[in-house]
């Protein structure tokens, strides 16, 4: 009796701690704006599309259909537009804390109740950047638990109503990340191998029955309304491409980070390798079958990572994995049968992992690999960025209201897409979200999910008529294209793409202070300065001025005075 109540006291402050740490750390990562944009669009009856253009055909460019349905259904309960980060936050922390308690109960199980301390749970609860990525607004704390809920289920598959569930919670990790899609097939190896074992192909029916139950259907439905089988995104990111060199930069730098994780790989190793446990008739977990679970979940996974390059934002994708390569120890201890170890193993792995090494530079966006959360509390002119983009984008949502307007947004700033309620956005670093971008070939310079900039598509610009662009690299030898937002305290700027005399004209009378050339009037003043101006010069602004101006307003007695001019 005193030992469950050591065990579970320290699994409940294990949980609290967790839940403590990721609280304290709750931000939104930019990229959930995309997720929020389309729960939100969802939520108010237009589809899971990310703009309102009834002429553009619907993109998806989100990745974790589950967790933007949750976002959709919390728009539905009163959690809209800025309420929508809490949401995500709360069900962020509370799937984190889910992680520590499932690893609890599984070092309990795996000791057949006789452990005093869970080892991976206290260390998972002590990741600094388990806790972060938590509440980041992402499915990042759902997919991990999802990952390790299947895991546990693979170790001990006793009947045909845990293969059926088994197959349920596959099914909704594949529909939280594509890549869930590996965890699926292994977990399927392991109901194979039970099905041939027991001479009972219910077990496989089982676990494929939610599949064709559920994940077809919705594979179909996802085919119909998006013209294609995989996700935007797959092909934003340039999916069928390996990046190996980016991909093991990303896997070491985390295992370099987090160097008191090695020992556990030495350990799954040393296990796989000697001699079998004897089987228990009291613990399913001994055995070899757990150290192949999770040798079958992590490795696949990580060499897909390694695969595709990795994630612009450090350690995320290797989070999912995290939870099974702590578990290593409580298998460990439980094998030894010391129980004198696991509150001084547990005591040292918090301990290392608090003493983290982490690779320079991720505080520079710029860098192919960043701590978004730091980024995004950087100060300007003594404000975050965070409280900037949220005035930017309540500024911009009065300020285009009832308004038809187009806007680019790169890097940190699809917040400003779902914060401003802009009815069209185009997100210019990869194609995120428009399938045009995405389908074309990337840039030399890869980034992942950033390796398709504007330059290589201009004229696609001008044929979405985008008023406003956020990447200020755009038209930088053209100063009449510049605008800046007066939102609060840190103006916000950007440039003009093409100039919509009817909206500007809109956008000054709202909000006089508006920064901008008024490009008529520096047209008249142009045709009057034409006699000092050489025709070579002329006709070259007037191929600038037709694609910014002239080719989007009827403005004949300008056009004709430079023609005439230059004729």
């Amino acid at each position: 009796m005193t030992r469950i109540f050591v065990f579970w006291t320290v699994a409940a402050a294990a949980v609290a701690a967790a839940v403590w740490q990721a609280v304290a750390l709750a931000w939104t990562c930019d990229d959930a704006f995309i997720t929020f944009r389309y729960a939100q669009h969802f939520a108010d009856g237009h589809g899971l599309v990310f703009n309102l253009d009834p002429s553009e055909a619907p993109v998806e460019g989100y990745t974790n259909f589950s967790w933007t349905m949750w976002m959709a259904l919390g728009a539905m309960l009163g959690f809209e537009h800025v309420a929508m980060e809490s949401w995500s936050i709360f069900w962020g922390v509370v799937c984190h804390g889910g992680v520590v308690l499932l690893l609890s109960r599984m070092a309990w199980l795996a000791s057949s109740g006789r452990a005093v301390v869970p080892v991976a749970a206290c260390a998972y609860a002590a990741v600094h950047h388990a806790a972060s990525l938590a509440p980041a607004g992402l499915e990042t704390a759902l997919f991990a638990l999802l990952v390790t809920a299947m895991a546990r289920m693979a170790m001990a598959l006793t009947c045909l109503r845990a293969a059926l569930l088994m197959g349920f919670v596959g099914v909704l990790c594949a529909m939280t990340r594509p890549d869930g899609g590996v965890f699926v097939a292994a977990g399927g190896l392991f109901v194979l191998y039970d099905a041939c074992l027991r001479r009972s192909p219910k077990f496989l029916i089982g676990y494929a029955a939610p599949f064709a139950a559920v994940f077809v259907p919705y594979l179909l439905w996802r085919h119909s309304y998006y013209g294609y089988w995989v996700p935007n995104t797959a092909f934003a990111k340039a999916a069928g491409s390996a990046h190996l060199g980016l991909g093991w930069d990303y896997v070491s730098d985390f295992f370099v980070c987090y160097w008191a994780l090695l020992p556990g790989l030495a350990v799954l190793i040393w296990f796989l390798a000697r001699r079998a446990d004897v089987l228990s008739p009291v613990s399913s977990f001994l055995g070899r079958r757990p150290w192949l679970v999770l040798l079958a979940f992590c490795l696949p996974y990580i060499a897909f990572v390694v695969y595709v390059g990795g994630d612009f934002m450090f350690a995320r994708f290797m989070v999912p994995v995290l939870p099974l390569l702590l578990f290593v120890w409580d298998l460990a201890v439980a094998r030894w049968n010391r129980r004198w170890h696991e509150p001084l193993l547990a005591a040292a792995l918090v301990a290392s992992l608090q003493v983290r090494v982490e690779p320079d530079g991720l505080s520079d966006f710029t860098r192919p690999v960043s701590d978004n959360r730091r980024i995004s509390f950087l100060e300007i002119e003594g404000h975050s960025l965070v409280d900037i983009s949220h005035g930017c984008g309540a500024y911009l949502r009065d300020l285009f209201a009832d308004q038809q307007v187009c806007i680019g947004i790169a890097g940190g700033h699809a917040n400003l897409a779902f914060l401003s309620e802009v009815t069209t956005a185009v997100e210019v670093a990869g194609g995120l979200t428009d399938a045009y971008i995405a389908h074309m070939p990337p840039a030399q310079v890869f980034k992942p999910g950033h390796n398709r900039p504007w330059t290589l598509y201009p004229d696609y610009l001008l044929e979405r008529r985008m008023n406003f662009m956020f990447e200020l690299s755009y038209g930088s030898g053209d100063p009449w294209r510049t605008i800046v937002f007066a939102c609060g305290p840190v103006p916000v700027p950007a440039k003009i793409v093409v100039y919509d005399r009817a909206l500007m004209a809109a956008l000054r009378e709202r909000d006089p202070n508006l920064q901008f050339v008024d490009f008529e009037r520096f047209l008249d003043d142009y045709v009057q300065s034409l006699p000092g101006k050489s025709r070579d010069a002329v006709r070259a602004d007037l191929a600038r001025f037709r694609s910014y101006y002239f080719d989007h307003n009827d403005d004949p007695e300008r056009l004709q005075a430079l023609e005439a001019f230059l004729r």
